[in-house]
């Protein structure tokens, strides 16, 4: 078997494929925080979209569907330079609109951090008021064990362990599946290049250093309720970043819109400067692990990248 193609991105292998419905549309939408925004979908893949007040802006922009009806809209602004992205969860059946704005190097002191903000909203129509519900923070997914399939050779088992936090079991470079680290790397230590051979046992030993400052793979995390098979899960590597040496590891998460139902998801992985579309398939374990009852090791007064885990949930 031949190297994997180098426009393949990290988990992106066997994304989904890009969706263009979305060409010709419009979407005037109101913000419960009073911002107002302008959505034209020139063709399927460019976008034409403003607040009110403020000129349009001409952008790119990838699309995947959640459902039916259910859009994941990610755009990179030109004009941020790589360190603002937008995601519209744009879910057109009931008129509701959640925005995720993603800001790199928020913190001068830590810069591989990315600010994770959800915004909620609605759609508006001529002469209809705005629906009553909205998308949500939600406690839905707490207890549930899902291993999460993103090629052949990854998976990684999430444990919701609360509304605002996700474990894995297992050691984080090995995955939930229970790959050795040795086994996912293994094509690549047979490689006749050396330079394969080297950056692949490079992964290996950084993967080995991290169990030794991370005790319990933990993370920050939110769950939003979509519709009634639909979740927005979003995590942050935090604590990982704040327990690395010279803050040098971690900093990126996922953001999925998972279907519950059929145990799929689509949506955005992200690392410092990397911003990429994936998809991955589901595995639900109901075997109680370890980490389920164990006391997190981390204070997490200190953590501010994801604002969402300090607001109030709703109980279901």
């Amino acid at each position: 078997m031949g190297k994997v193609n180098p426009k393949f991105i990290g988990l992106s292998q066997y994304k989904a494929p890009f969706c263009y419905e979305l060409a010709g549309k419009h979407f005037h939408i109101i913000m419960d925080d009073g911002r107002e925004f302008s959505l034209h979908f020139l063709d399927g893949e460019t976008l034409q979209y403003a607040e009110k007040g403020q000129p349009y802006i001409w952008d790119s922009y990838e699309c995947m569907k959640g459902d039916d009806t259910t859009y994941f809209v990610h755009v990179q602004p030109a004009a941020g330079k790589g360190l603002i992205n937008y995601s519209w969860i744009i879910d057109t059946d009931a008129r509701l609109v959640t925005l995720v704005l993603m800001e790199e190097g928020f913190d001068p002191d830590v810069p591989r951090l990315i600010r994770t903000t959800p915004f909620f909203g609605a759609i508006k129509v001529p002469g209809r008021a705005l629906p009553d519900t909205r998308h949500h923070l939600s406690q839905r997914m707490v207890g549930k064990h899902i291993s999460w399939h993103y090629n052949p050779g990854f998976a990684i088992q999430h444990i919701y362990h609360s509304p605002t936090c996700v474990r894995a079991s297992g050691d984080p470079g090995a995955g939930g599946s229970g790959v050795s680290l040795t086994a996912r790397f293994e094509q690549d230590l047979q490689s006749p290049d050396p330079e394969v051979r080297a950056a692949a046992q490079k992964r290996i030993d950084y993967y080995k250093e991290r169990s030794t400052y991370y005790p319990i793979y933990e993370e920050e995390c939110f769950h939003i309720w979509i519709n009634d098979h639909l979740n927005l899960f979003c995590f942050l590597e935090e604590t990982m970043t704040l327990q690395h040496p010279n803050h040098e590891g971690g900093g990126g998460g996922i953001l999925l819109l998972q279907d519950t139902e059929r145990v799929i998801d689509v949506g955005l992985s992200f690392c410092a400067g990397e911003y990429y579309m994936c998809t991955a398939y589901g595995d639900e374990n109901e075997i109680p692990n370890p980490l389920d009852t164990a006391p997190s090791p981390y204070d997490w007064t200190r953590l501010k990248a994801m604002p969402s885990i300090h607001w109030e949930i709703p109980e279901e």
